[in-house]
């Protein structure tokens, strides 16, 4: 799903899953407080975890009673798509209750780990799984846990018991402390003040349109009157690299690149991380570095090999104009003739030196 959204669609959900944490902690803390659930535990320690998924199931199986249908998730467009007119319901109560516990869970690792941010994951090289671009919680030793996933999946299999262990009272907190560096945090932790209450002041609060809005409507909704900018329209799979067609199979044939030279050019034609950052030259030796356009018009990558950066793949990334692309391609044309070597669509044949 995630994998047919642009790049800025896939930032509008990061965007709007930070937006709702409030209200959906407050939704969270007020089904909790109505059913006379273990509000006061909710101390965000990993060890909170095991009372709330007592809680959490005991709902799960009743069908999740106390949880409105009426306010929409995430996945409001795709329930309203795909789920069955009788199980559409209850497809809502799960998915609203679940973003609550996943932003529980958030809590939890901020916790310990204050670094924590969403992020995207995004898939490196070219082939595309459907998790490409799905949001993620990225920790601040770079890995990441993937969160939206866990707390729908875990509930889901607790319901239809597929997976064993899922009715093990331990296991949200187990599923957690494995994502969790054991150095991060410790048992027997003094109980805190409840991080739930608070958030009960915002009941009755209206939130933001971007929370009321799900931006997965792009995906469902009815076709727009001016149809989109056909992919293919902008730009081609290309590659730049110095060498013989035998580096197409293995890179180890194509000369290295300087890695100074291609990382001013790349930041002259304003290619750069995700968060805006430039790329820096010693990032270009790690294999799978990727750069975008601002606008979403392409993508750069690292291909590497025995330490040295023998290649870039360009490809265009969904948006932007071509315009923007015919920027790139020519700025990227004049860097290879430079070096001596080819920008070329490697489908289509490498030419010889």
């Amino acid at each position: 799903m995630y994998l047919d959204l642009s790049r800025e669609q896939a930032w509008d959900v990061v965007r709007h899953i930070e937006a709702r944490a409030p209200y959906r902690l407050c939704l969270l803390a007020e089904v909790m407080r109505d059913t006379d659930g273990p509000l006061d535990q909710m101390d965000a320690s990993l060890e909170s975890l095991v009372p709330m998924w007592e809680w959490f199931t005991t709902l799960a199986m009743a069908g999740y009673p106390d949880v409105p249908t009426d306010v929409p998730s995430l996945y409001e467009p795709r329930i309203a798509a795909h789920v069955l007119p009788e199980y559409a319901d209850l497809a809502r109560r799960r998915a609203l209750l679940c973003e609550g516990l996943m932003h529980y869970i958030e809590l939890v690792i901020k916790g310990v780990d204050q670094g924590a941010r969403w992020d995207l994951w995004l898939q490196k090289g070219r082939v595309r799984m459907a998790q490409h671009q799905e949001p993620v919680v990225r920790l601040s030793n770079g890995s990441s846990i993937r969160l939206t996933n866990l707390a729908t999946g875990m509930a889901y299999q607790y319901e239809k018991g597929q997976v064993q262990g899922a009715r093990d009272p331990l296991a949200l907190r187990n599923t957690i402390a494995e994502d969790l560096p054991s150095s991060w945090w410790r048992g027997g932790q003094d109980e805190e003040p409840s991080v739930l209450v608070p958030y009960l002041s915002y009941a009755g609060q209206t939130p933001p349109a971007i929370v009321t809005s799900s931006p997965l409507a792009a995906l469902f909704g009815p076709p727009t009157s001016t149809p989109a900018e056909p992919f293919d329209d902008i730009g081609v799979e290309l590659l730049l690299a110095v060498g013989p067609a035998a580096g197409l199979d293995d890179p180890r044939h194509f000369a290295a690149l300087p890695p100074d030279t291609v990382a001013a050019v790349l930041t002259e034609l304003d290619l750069a991380h995700d968060d805006g950052q430039p790329v820096q030259p010693g990032q270009l030796l790690e294999d799978g570095t990727q750069v975008f356009a601002p606008d979403g018009t392409a993508m750069v990558e690292t291909i590497v090999a025995d330490g040295a950066l023998r290649a870039l793949t360009v490809e265009p990334a969904g948006g932007g104009t071509a315009a923007t692309w015919t920027r790139i391609e020519d700025g990227l044309r004049r860097l290879a003739d430079s070096l001596g070597g080819h920008l070329a669509s490697d489908s289509e044949g490498w030419p010889e030196p």
